[in-house]
């Protein structure tokens, strides 16, 4: 199966600087023949010595010769160093073609409890696959200063291959360690698939452009190498024999993982949607595979691997889901029942997943709810400017026709999966096991999972109001609208736990948008309780969107009020009056919340690749923005849509 890397052009080095990458390699080929030709001729003169000190004098006269040879050599080395521009050098480190003894070694972690392709580890010499055989995989000589190549041709792969192990394969999972897949499993893999070890590097190259501009164009070029080695070849070609090619679709999969979910890392706009249709294939593909092999071939390690890929593409899947229209991304019928997860036995253990956490359920509502809310947007034909019913405030949804088809199939889901958030219970504490990253301990998962519950709760009461009044005490009362719920009639109030994690005073509110800003404030209040270094950061910024972006002051007035403080005024100049606009205590919780996640989103865009991190809180900040400017009806989707600024934010 071919498939385009979305069209993307990768940058072109200057011709100099190519013409300069040839020339150097020619050198480097030279130099070896050279180098091949003196030690013949060392080997003929000592075998022509007639005695053991004739023998020992030629080779100390060798070693004094050698030892000028290369102290002149890298006098020359220095000289052209300093006539060379560097910026020349930039990027060039792939076109030299090493051997395989020269090949970089990163010392791999153990096999990961729930994805083990089975292949050798990276000390073991192995051919590539079939599908790669005809990539020439690139690494560095760490004995090569006699030659004349500059260090910053030498060392590019280098500082990415290493800081992809140093500092990417920790942001890119919730915790880090010798359990992380991204640490230990692509340890043992990188140097024996072209794919994976260009995709790490475009990985690391993308973060470092957040301090090295010029890292940008490398980045984009390994990116296109990545889908160039992976998507070139037949992708039903590979593998000889059942095992080999499970294995083979197991290392295609990771690297769709790595390098697909990761192109907003490039480009903030560039949503990686291709890549997630060709995972959920290959998915299936791997399924596919598995079932022809037998009931006997799926052994725990497969089943852990199933779970490990089932719950990649959800999270994937949930990220999408907010920017674009889903249809054609149903997900297709799998081995794991992740519901099964949420009705374990109380003996069994949930190890944490590098991206759903321990709440995979609540993953995959959320996702659900974010693919409902595209579909209810676009089947109501209602751009942002008219999307009034939104304002709770002001008419709630009776502008809908109510009687649609479509409007009551979409509430009817919505409400159902309400039902589904409000009955999730996370996990008990005991019964999660620690990945053992000291950044992450498992109280933070549970947080998370309740952040993302609420989250999910936020946007159905958002964009489905007539859910929420049937939630409010006394909200559809106080609307003045009609429902079908009866003045004082509550149907859902009683539900367990729904007014848990709300103050008191907001449990008897009768306004549906301030039940919303509590809801926003409590979601924050959570993310507060995990610090900024905590592992799960790559799991927030979009719950930080969905909580931030509700962050509303009450809407402006101004009361006039008579002084309090007239006991010093003389009685003839009458009672003053002052005009003071109004101000409540949860719009000073509102305005310390907003610093928050203005705060958290600045610490994350210097922890990971800033862009997509920048681009989220651009879009919160105009959320804000319009709505102090008096816009009523703002949801965030719809301000992202208008402003072009879609992305995948996690």
């Amino acid at each position: 199966m071919m498939l385009e890397s979305g069209g993307m052009k990768s940058p072109e080095f200057p011709q100099e600087a190519v013409g300069l990458a040839k020339k150097l390699e020619r050198s480097i080929v030279m130099g070896r023949v050279e180098k091949r030709r003196e030690r013949a001729k060392e080997r003929q003169r000592v075998e022509a010595c007639e005695d053991g000190e004739e023998q020992e004098a030629a080779l100390e006269e060798e070693r004094r010769r050698r030892r000028k040879e290369m102290e002149r050599e890298k006098e020359q080395e220095k000289e052209k160093e300093q006539e060379r521009a560097p910026e020349e050098d930039v990027g060039m480190g792939m076109v030299i073609d090493l051997e395989e003894e020269d090949v970089l070694d990163i010392s791999p972690g153990p096999d990961l409890p729930f994805l083990s392709p089975g292949t050798p580890s990276s000390s073991t010499t192995t051919s590539p696959p079939a599908y790669i055989a005809d990539t020439n995989l690139t690494a560095l000589r760490p004995h090569i200063p006699q030659s004349s190549v500059p260090n910053s041709l030498l060392h590019i792969p280098t500082i990415l291959v290493s800081h992809y192990f140093s500092s990417i394969c920790k942001i890119f999972s919730s915790f880090d360690g010798t359990l992380n897949p991204f640490r230990a499993t692509v340890g043992r893999l990188w140097d024996g698939s072209a794919p994976i070890y260009y995709a790490i590097q475009s990985m690391a190259a993308a973060s470092l452009a957040n301090d090295f501009p010029q890292m940008n164009s490398v980045g984009v070029q390994m990116q296109r190498e990545t889908f160039r080695s992976l998507y070139s070849g037949n992708m039903d070609g590979f593998g000889t024999n059942v095992s080999e090619r499970a294995e083979d679709l197991d290392k295609m999969l990771l690297t769709i993982l790595l390098v697909g979910q990761t192109t907003s890392w490039h480009d903030p706009g560039d949503l990686g949607l291709v890549h997630l249709r060709t995972a959920k294939r290959l998915n299936q593909r791997r399924l596919e595979v598995q079932a022809a092999a037998g009931p006997g071939a799926i052994g725990s390690k497969v089943r852990r691997s199933n779970q490990f890929f089932e719950q990649c593409i959800i999270y994937w899947d949930m990220l999408a889901g907010f920017v674009d229209d889903m249809d054609d991304f149903d997900p297709p019928p799998s081995a794991f029942d992740i519901d099964h997860l949420n009705d374990m036995d109380n003996n069994d253990k949930i190890f944490p997943h590098p991206w759903t956490g321990v709440a995979p359920r609540v993953a995959k509502l959320f996702r659900e709810v974010g693919r409902l809310i595209r579909k209810y947007r676009r089947i109501t034909l209602h751009d942002a400017s008219s999307l009034t019913f939104l304002s709770l405030e002001l008419g709630l949804d009776i502008d809908m026709p109510q009687d649609s088809l479509a409007v009551i199939e979409a509430t009817a889901r919505a409400q159902d999966l309400e039902e589904e958030l409000l009955a999730f219970n996370p996990p008990e504490l005991d019964s999660l096991v620690d990945a053992g990253d000291e950044n992450t301990p498992v109280q933070h998962y549970i947080l998370l999972a309740e952040a993302y519950r609420c989250a999910a709760l936020l946007e159905i009461y958002r964009v489905f109001p007539s859910i929420l009044l049937k939630r409010v005490p006394n909200a559809a009362n106080t609307a003045g609208l009609d429902f079908g719920i009866g003045i004082g009639e509550r149907p859902y109030a009683t539900t367990p736990r729904f007014f848990d994690f709300l103050p008191a005073s907001t449990a008897t509110s009768t306004s549906p948008g301030e039940f919303l800003v509590s809801l926003a404030l409590h979601i924050i209040s959570l993310l507060e309780s995990i610090p900024s270094r905590s592992g799960t950061r790559c799991l927030q910024p979009l719950v930080l969107i969905a909580a931030g972006s509700e962050l509303r002051f009450s809407s402006p007035s101004t009361s006039h009020l008579p002084s309090s403080n007239t006991s010093t005024i003389p009685p003839f100049f009458g009672t003053p009056s002052i005009n003071i606009p109004t101000l409540t205590p949860q719009d000073v919780s509102i305005a310390t919340a907003r610093r928050f996640v203005v705060r958290r989103f600045q610490d994350f865009a210097t922890m990971m690749p800033a862009k997509p991190i920048l681009r989220a809180e651009m879009l919160v900040k105009e959320t804000w923005s319009r709505a102090d400017g008096g816009v009523d009806g703002l949801f965030w989707m719809d301000v992202m849509s208008g402003m072009g600024w879609e992305g995948i934010f996690g």
